[in-house]
């Protein structure tokens, strides 16, 4: 099954959170901080179209396979 990942930050912010989505879809789970500078996060902001959500944040949804930013 492919785990999920949600990157989240406050617009500007140089620092986002990572949290990854349990497979039986339970609440996401805090996995660490990452510079938004980091080359690996701009390549998927690049990739994924970020979506804004009601609190101001940046949310982007993305699989935790497909990125070294999420521990195995």
């Amino acid at each position: 099954m492919t785990r999920r990942a949600i990157l989240r930050w406050p617009h500007g912010s140089e620092w986002g959170h990572l949290a990854e989505v349990p497979d039986d879809g339970g609440l996401p789970r805090f996995t660490g901080f990452v510079r938004m500078t980091d080359p690996r996060v701009q390549a998927l902001v690049t990739r994924y179209e970020p979506q804004r959500t009601d609190d101001g944040m940046w949310e982007l949804h993305f699989s935790a396979t497909e990125s070294e930013l999420v521990p195995a």
